[in-house]
């Protein structure tokens, strides 16, 4: 068997896989994802077998050999981020031709997913090309070199920045909640022992910066503009408080701010508890000179996964 044998047992390999799956039904399923969900072991098998039972040199024996087991483990790779991104889409998500996804974009996509072999990081890799097919062409355009960049440490602190949120809610002058937001509150300043004990040091967060997740403002921090509010609730969980003096229009909401690419990450991610996180949020603020009231008439009241806010005294 010479080389073009090879390449001919190899086409014929995944024609094998081709026919069983249109055997089973799935390939319609899979779409532009077949083959890289739809390659089994059973076809590499056939090429090695092939391989070490030809005339080959035996040096060439082994350089296929090597080749093709480090091929299919790249294809193993590929297998299983395509079908955590099959497993995570929206019920009814297309993965045909039709769906509108860039074919050069896919092969970009795949090609690099390849060499991912940590379970954590492919999982991320597979919820990002599932949002692809759900809207396609949503993802930024640098998304690919950061994925390839980003380990399993950086993903980590990552996770429990994106879990640093906190509720923003406006008082109107009879105290009533005047609308309110979620926002992402990073409180590194004054906090960097416990960022520590998080994973999070300020060379991880220099390191997320240079990835391109985020955005890192060590000293002075960045503010949330247009609340002009006399009085401001923040909320954490069950944990709330009122704040009563502040820089109208300019709330500091800590020392980082995501990227395009971090946003369309934390889209993704699970959030972790942070122990402390409310006493840190209030440690920041208070050192940028917020005041918060001695006493308030708020409480808060958690029911699985809604939160509603009372007045104690309405």
């Amino acid at each position: 068997m010479d080389l073009t044998t090879g390449t001919a047992v190899a086409k014929t390999a995944v024609d094998l896989v081709k026919n069983e799956n249109v055997l089973n039904k799935s390939v319609g399923v899979m779409g532009m994802l077949f083959p890289f969900a739809g390659l089994k072991q059973k076809a590499v098998e056939m090429y090695v077998e092939d391989i070490e039972k030809s005339d080959l040199p035996a040096e060439t024996k082994v350089y296929m050999v090597l080749n093709t087991k480090k091929t299919f483990k790249k294809i193993k790779n590929q297998k299983a981020i395509a079908e955590i991104a099959m497993e995570n889409a929206k019920q009814g998500t297309d993965f045909s031709e039709d769906s509108g996804v860039s074919e050069e974009w896919l092969e970009r996509f795949m090609d690099s997913a390849g060499f991912v072999s940590s379970e954590e990081i492919q999982w991320i890799w597979g919820k990002i090309l599932a949002n692809e097919f759900e809207k396609p062409g949503s993802t930024p355009p640098n998304m690919i070199r950061i994925l390839s960049e980003i380990t399993p440490g950086l993903a980590s602190a990552f996770r429990y920045i994106c879990s640093m949120c906190i509720w923003i809610l406006p008082l109107s002058d009879n105290g009533d909640i005047e609308g309110g937001f979620q926002k992402l509150v990073v409180p590194y300043n004054k906090n960097d022992e416990k960022f520590r004990e998080c994973g999070v040091s300020f060379n991880v967060l220099n390191e997320l910066e240079t990835l391109g997740v985020i955005r890192f403002e060590s000293l002075a921090g960045y503010i949330s503009k247009g609340i002009t509010n006399d009085k401001v609730l923040i909320c954490v969980g069950d944990k709330l408080d009122v704040i009563e003096g502040y820089q109208k229009g300019e709330l500091p909401i800590g020392n980082v701010m995501l990227t395009s690419v971090g946003e369309a990450l934390k889209s993704i991610t699970d959030a972790v508890e942070i122990s402390d996180y409310y006493e840190m949020v209030k440690k920041y603020m208070s050192d940028k000179g917020v005041k918060f009231a001695d006493e308030h008439d708020y409480y808060a009241e958690i029911k699985g996964d809604e939160l509603a806010i009372h007045k104690k005294n309405p």
